[in-house]
């Protein structure tokens, strides 16, 4: 009999430390590849580099390599050391290290999944601890998975060295013995079972690893969303006996009620574009149902721990063939390629030819696929595969117990972070706008603490970014508002929701934000917003504008622009509108702008250009003000942490 060996702390530890590391390299692929994308128009040659995640298809030419301990161990090896070293590269050979890295662990995942002896608590368990330690890491850097420099360096050197060690000095494990071919699942059947396996990692990778994103799709708290998270996935380790009666029946309901809460909280957050006939267009409120989907969402989300150990599970028992496991893990690794495309489609729709315009307002739907499919792959168990029958010594107490650990951890994190100290009373406000390129530097390299550099020497009051997407793939799932708002220690709003397929934008304030909100203007291509609110500063108040145009700075988006800021309707606050307009002095745009408002850089009585700053006579970042302000100065600032100049002013009155 093949009897499954006891449970070990070190194996669940290694199998949640060799998923990190297969998130991690994913993230930094994708994040890699839309960085390329950023630099120029034309398609990169490295682009090829995307060939790695299709490896499996070595397998189909070499099945026999599945049951290769060798194989499995050389593949996680050369995995976690692609993960070491791609970690402080440049971003060019970042891409190749981790596209290569990614490609390896998707070989080393489908003789894993064959060879391992595990029970389906011990698989889902380490799926979990993957999570814990994901949104941990997270946690320390402002819900961003920033390991390329300094400590944070260190720490993800550690953290594969150990995965490491476990893997080639502690894994002793024997693959398991054959069992008779009768009853093998057929290609079709593996391949279903494959495409739910992947459907789980994808969700996860989306979405659940970054509590950021969710937080950012349901404009709620990062806190509150990354402790019920963590809270959800602890009560379902907690309740075994809930997990043993489990019916195939069962476990398709709480599929499908996990897919409709997640596609109903993402589609009553879709902007009503394709109805709207005025614009500017203001973003819907989050409504108490949508807000009811997103918790119910987040508490249900567990199934898809349960779905990943199942279906892993039930590839290994029933041990369909290797050629038709190679096949089930080729196509899977395509539908992982194409739903990460999809989802950055959903955003730079108006750059892709021919089958871009298909994906505008369509986040919800390429978000939602994932969902159905893992629902259906469901249904493709045996009936007997849901209840675990393997003996295992394995228990889920010390992982709740981690879990405890990790949402104090965060929520002491969180709690004990930068909170904005009240602004000081006075009659002047320094202003400054810049589009950070989503904290990409003009060459390529990320940028982020340059850019903090930049602004800390300016110390605005007020700070409008442009290019801060948050919560997305092609940003790693980074969330850039929050790190400059904790790094700059701000008050401040972001807009629109990634739900709504429009590049980000932030506004951060050393005051109060009052009633801030984002609006939508008419868009003939990518589709353009702004976001407002007001600030009062030593009994004066202003009213706060910041936006980015589409490439032609169009005339009718600027025109909403100024009729949302009510020119020449009797306001008592004064206008500050900022922000990467993308026309410059010569435009129409721009002479229709400055009849009603006035230009910062030429009001100063003091101007600037800062060494190496291009000529400010071609600018296309502006910051306009209402007619009669006093600027005492202004700043052109050069490029280079960015593809744009910084352009900042401070105003008196």
């Amino acid at each position: 009999m093949n009897t499954p060996p006891a449970f070990s702390l070190r194996h669940l530890i290694l199998d949640s430390l060799l998923l990190l590391a297969f998130f991690s390299l994913l993230t930094g692929f994708i994040e890699a590849t839309y960085t390329f994308g950023l630099l120029g128009t034309d398609i990169p040659p490295e682009i090829v580099y995307v060939l790695f995640l299709l490896s499996p298809l070595l397998l189909l030419l070499f099945p026999r390599l599945l049951d290769s301990r060798v194989f499995a161990l050389s593949t996680g090896s050369l995995g976690l050391l692609g993960w070491a070293v791609s970690l402080p590269l440049a971003t060019r050979w970042r891409m190749l290290s981790t596209g290569l890295g990614c490609g390896l662990f998707l070989l080393f995942l489908a003789a894993r999944v064959r060879q391992a002896r595990r029970s389906q608590l011990e698989l889902g368990g380490s799926l979990g601890l993957s999570v814990l330690f994901s949104v941990l890491l997270r946690a320390l850097h402002s819900g961003n998975l920033l390991l390329s420099d300094g400590v944070s360096l260190v720490l993800g050197m550690l953290l594969a060295a150990l995965a490491l060690g476990l893997l080639l000095f502690f894994d002793r494990e024997e693959p398991a013995q054959p069992k008779p071919e009768a009853g093998k699942p057929g290609i079709g059947r593996a391949i279903g079972l494959c495409l739910g396996l992947f459907s789980s990692l994808i969700l996860l990778y989306f979405c659940f690893g970054s509590p950021a994103v969710i937080a950012r799709w349901g404009e709620a708290s990062y806190l509150a969303v990354t402790a019920v998270e963590l809270g959800a996935l602890l009560l379902f380790c907690g309740l075994p006996g809930f997990r043993a009666r489990m019916t195939p029946g069962l476990l398709f309901i709480w599929n499908l009620l996990f897919l409709m809460a997640l596609a109903l909280t993402l589609l009553l957050r879709q902007p009503a574009f394709s109805t709207a006939t005025v614009y500017p267009l203001d973003a819907p409120p989050p409504g108490a149902l949508a807000s009811i989907c997103l918790w119910i969402m987040i508490v249900l989300h567990p199934v898809i721990y349960a779905d990943f150990a199942l279906l892993a599970g039930s590839l290994h028992s029933e041990r369909p063939s290797p050629r038709g496991l190679a096949a089930g893990f080729t196509i899977s690794a395509l539908y992982l390629l194409l739903m990460a495309f999809a989802q950055i489609f959903t955003t730079v729709y108006d750059y892709i030819p021919v089958i871009g315009p298909w994906f505008r307002n369509r986040f919800w739907i390429v978000v939602s696929v994932p969902g159905l499919v893992l629902a259906l792959s469901v249904l493709l168990m045996k009936r007997d595969a849901v209840v675990d029958r393997q003996p295992s010594s394995f228990r889920p107490t010390w992982l709740a117990g981690a879990g405890i650990l990790a949402v104090g951890a965060v929520l002491i994190i969180g709690l004990a972070g930068a909170h904005p100290a009240p602004g000081a009373e006075k009659n002047t406000l320094r202003i400054l706008t810049y589009n950070i390129q989503q904290g990409v530097g003009k060459t390529g390299e990320k940028s982020l603490d340059k850019q903090l550099t930049v602004i800390r020497a300016m110390q605005p009051d007020v700070l409008g970014l442009e290019e801060t997407d948050a919560a997305r793939i092609a940003g790693g799932n980074s969330d850039l508002a929050r790190y400059f708002a904790d790094g700059l220690n701000m008050y401040s709003y972001y807009g629109p929701s990634p739900v709504s397929g429009t590049f980000g934008i932030t506004l951060l304030s050393r005051y109060p934000l009052q009633n801030p909100r984002t609006f939508f203007m008419s868009s003939r291509g990518e589709q353009t917003a702004a976001i407002e609110a007001q600030i009062e500063v030593g009994g004066k108040l202003f009213h706060l504008f910041v936006t980015h145009l589409d490439n032609d700075g169009a005339l009718v988006q600027q025109r909403a622009m100024l009729d949302r800021a009510g020119i020449g309707l009797s306001r008592p606050a004064a206008v500050v509108m900022m922000g990467d307009f993308n026309f410059d002095p010569s435009t129409e745009q721009y002479r229709v702008t400055t009849r009603v408002l006035e230009d910062a850089w030429l009001k100063a009585a003091k101007q600037t250009v800062e060494p190496g700053a291009s000529d400010p006579s071609g600018r296309i970042d502006h910051i306009f003000l209402s007619p009669n302000t006093r600027v005492l100065s202004s700043v052109y600032l050069p490029e280079g942490p960015s593809d744009h100049p910084a352009m900042f002013a401070e105003i008196a009155w």
